[in-house]
């Protein structure tokens, strides 16, 4: 059996810096519970000047960031606790002891792993880092981010045969007419700014106009990010774009006017198009303010799962070797 010189001993190992916070502030292990602390006063004593000062003394800090590191832990343990479905006093024993092993787990963590473990903390060389620092999300020209419907002749149509179609007489008059009423259903009901505006425009489609025999076939593209100056081919050494990648008569359209926004009827070599311009994203780069707090931000939750995995382990390495390290003695 224990003596009490071996019970004391115990409780002053896990109030070594390593878990000091679940000894002092938690009913854990039994040391706090055997001064006949409830869990409610374990998680309150956590202000103590004692455990202020172990803290600023362990963590460099003075007794200012202490007492507030100190105090987000006591609240991260009050949070845990919260979740008792009952009044403490009603607590069964079991629960109780689930609450306090619930409470002391989530202060290891904000105290041992989540503390050392931030977006400042992803070293510089990381894959995922270096992989987000050229990921498209944050690094990219100007973008307009459009959905559009496009009103075309039926048959799947290109070249000579599409224009030929395009010209038809009476034609584009019956497009513009189908999409004028597409645009008036669409300011009436979607709201510009809503994030799912362009799902709501483009569900409009089989409502508005389903006729499998009229020679106007309305067709809807969503919510990609387009570079107006974007060119077909590499652009010449001046700078200059000899083939834009879209069509001129579209670009022209698609950046002038309100963001967001509705644009059209109008046409191009395509058809004729509605288009909702939801948003304009500025250009991004690396040299940009905020930049790499975005990207760190960004890849903090999978980086933190590996090195989460990669923590336990080592964990569970130096719990082997001091149970082996143990004098051998019966607990």
């Amino acid at each position: 059996m224990a003596t009490p010189a071996s019970a004391t001993s115990r409780c002053r190992w896990r109030s070594e810096p390593a878990g000091a916070l679940l000894a002092v502030a938690l009913a854990h292990g039994g040391c706090e519970r055997a001064q006949g602390l409830s869990l409610t006063q374990a998680v309150a004593r956590s202000d103590d000047a004692r455990v202020v000062a172990m803290v600023a003394a362990r963590d460099g800090l003075d007794s200012e960031a202490a007492r507030q590191r100190v105090e987000a832990r006591r609240r991260i343990a009050a949070d845990a606790l919260a979740g008792a479905d009952l009044p403490e006093a009603l607590l069964s024993p079991s629960r109780r002891a689930h609450l306090a092993r619930t409470a002391a787990a989530r202060v290891a963590l904000a105290d041992l792993f989540e503390a050392s473990h931030g977006a400042e903390d992803i070293p510089d060389d990381d894959p995922m880092l270096q992989r987000a620092r050229a990921d498209g999300r944050f690094v990219h020209p100007r973008l307009h981010r459009v959905c559009q419907v496009i009103a075309t002749p039926p048959g799947k149509l290109e070249g000579d045969a599409l224009a030929a179609a395009l010209a038809a007489p009476g034609w584009e008059a019956r497009a513009t007419d189908v999409i004028a009423t597409l645009r008036r259903h669409v300011e009436a009901t979607v709201p510009l700014g809503d994030p799912q505006a362009c799902a709501l425009m483009l569900s409009m489609l089989r409502l508005e106009h389903d006729d499998p025999d009229d020679d106007v076939v309305l067709r809807g593209e969503g919510g990609g990010g387009f570079d107006l100056a974007a060119c077909a081919v590499a652009p010449a050494a001046d700078g200059s774009c000899s083939e834009p990648r879209f069509a001129p008569e579209w670009t022209a359209v698609i950046g002038d006017g309100p963001t967001p926004g509705v644009r059209g009827p109008f046409t191009t070599r395509f058809g004729v198009h509605l288009a909702l311009v939801l948003e304009v994203l500025p250009a991004r780069g690396p040299d940009d303010p905020g930049f790499d707090a975005e990207v760190r931000e960004a890849v903090l939750l999978p980086w933190r799962t590996e090195a989460f995995g990669r923590w336990l382990e080592q964990l569970r390495t130096r719990h082997v070797a001091l149970i082996a390290s143990d004098g051998g003695g019966a607990p």
